[in-house]
């Protein structure tokens, strides 16, 4: 069911002042990540259905939502304001959003970037649609009906992420 528009996601993570979500590439790219590992969050914590519809593309550097990906690009000062407007967004997605910003936000756009490419949905899709001269954009596309399948994934972070949260960290202590 489609609850939200991602558009709103990205202006959300973008009122948050995560680090790294700067007018560059690599905030793009870092964007594109945070969308993508939320929506996984939100799946995982909701029966399988996802907080918006907009399915995500393989690129070089992990999924991607390629209406955002442009808007980011070409209008990244009107998306910066529209961000400081208040968002009313669902609980649901607001709590599986800052459970997105606690595991990932501190995350450079290069090791969310790795992290994307550990799912076999992204390698495959992204194999299929490289051509010798281009890209396929329908081969990029990536079913949700395949993401489904590795939201084991997810999951293990997310157990891993609720066994530990409350263990107070010592810097000082030896591992």
């Amino acid at each position: 069911m489609n609850k939200v528009q991602p558009i709103e996601i990205a202006e959300w993570f973008m009122k948050q002042d995560i680090s790294g979500l700067d007018n560059t590439q690599d905030g793009n790219t870092k964007m594109q990540k945070l969308l993508f590992f939320s929506q996984l969050i939100y799946m995982c914590k909701n029966d399988e259905n996802t907080m918006f519809d907009d399915e995500f593309s393989a690129f070089k550097n992990g999924m991607v939502l390629n209406d955002i990906r442009i808007k980011y690009r070409n209008s990244y000062n009107t998306l910066k304001e529209n961000s400081i407007e208040e968002i009313k967004l669902p609980k649901d997605v607001e709590e599986s959003l800052d459970l997105t910003m606690d595991i990932f936000g501190h995350y450079s756009a290069a090791e969310l970037s790795d992290l994307c490419h550990e799912f076999n949905a992204w390698s495959k899709h992204f194999d299929e649609s490289k051509m010798l001269l281009g890209y396929n954009k329908a081969k990029a596309q990536v079913p949700y009906s395949e993401l489904k399948k590795e939201l084991y994934r997810m999951k293990k972070v997310l157990q891993a992420y609720e066994s530990t949260v409350n263990i107070p960290y010592n810097e000082e202590e030896d591992y």
